[in-house]
């Protein structure tokens, strides 16, 4: 049984818990949350003018489209403002920022009516985090940055929460995909030839939901869920952002969900930032409890 918490006051280590047990948490009003959705808005009113950026799909040409994106979505995860918002989210959020690390976030733009689904707006398949070479133990915040509804965001396959998948990630590895893949986005248009990690045969899922919040909401999952982006039919692009952290205790002491399927290797723990300084984190220092993991 997987449970929803709303707006659920607890401590980081008991939500964590609750996490790794399949659960979700949903929270509202949420100060660093507000605020770095606002500073979304901020950046894609920039990139797209005077045009109603959910809309703007419709204005432009699909090369014209990238060329605005693909610059907002670096600034918005590599910008100054962005880390320093990011330590305000995990603070609000109660985390201790000596042992919290997070990963800077992404910003998601997801057209709809098919208009671009590679590249910049890729539209993941079914995946769990750990596939990309993600840490069991990690958490993830998705947040809207425009309202959204049931049409243009995630399925959540919760009845696979703890069932196998056969998938490729056993063919990933996450060094290689920063090195010749990721900054390959802009060039892929039609078809994504990247080698993301995706199921290798058909899954009928009788647990899929799809939560819908307002600009800021924040749903929290764990990264052993297997979710992916629903095909967005709502006639408005989609800008949502999503945030990861991780406990070093919790890294140290291997908890986290059981891994039910990944194979993939490397780890993205090198890229995660400590709250409190945003000192990184030296992922070698973790190898042996990955290997055991």
């Amino acid at each position: 049984m997987i449970t929803v918490y709303l707006n659920r006051r607890i401590g980081d280590d008991e939500r964590r818990q609750s996490l790794f047990r399949g659960d979700f948490h949903l929270y509202s009003g949420i100060g660093g949350a507000n605020a770095l959705a606002d500073h979304a808005k901020d950046l894609i009113g920039q990139a797209f003018g005077g045009l109603d950026p959910e809309r703007a799909q419709y204005e432009m040409d699909v090369d014209e489209f990238i060329r605005r994106v693909e610059p907002l979505k670096s600034e918005f995860t590599n910008g100054e403002k962005t880390k320093a918002l990011c330590q305000q989210f995990a603070v609000d959020f109660g985390v201790d920022p000596e042992r919290t690390y997070f990963d800077i976030p992404r910003l998601r733009v997801i057209p709809a009516d098919q208009f671009l689904t590679a590249g910049v707006s890729y539209n993941y398949k079914a995946h769990r985090d750990m596939w990309y070479g993600h840490p069991q133990q990690l958490v993830n915040y998705w947040t809207p940055v425009f309202d959204v509804v049931g049409d243009n965001v995630m399925s959540m396959y919760t009845d696979y929460f703890d069932r196998p998948v056969k998938n490729g990630s056993n063919q990933y590895d996450y060094d290689e995909w920063v090195a010749k893949h990721r900054t390959a986005a802009a060039g892929e248009k039609t078809t994504d030839t990247r080698p993301h990690p995706l199921p290798l045969e058909d899954f009928e899922s009788r647990g899929e939901i799809r939560i819908a919040g307002q600009s800021g909401d924040v749903f929290m999952f764990s990264s052993n869920h297997l979710h992916a982006s629903a095909p967005n039919t709502s006639d408005v692009t989609r800008f949502s952002y999503d945030l990861r952290t991780i406990n070093l205790d919790d890294v140290r002491a291997g908890r986290g969900p059981r891994n039910v399927d990944s194979g993939a290797t490397g780890t993205t723990l090198g890229d995660f930032l400590r709250v409190s300084d945003l000192a990184p984190l030296k992922a070698e220092e973790f190898e042996s409890a990955l290997a055991d993991a």
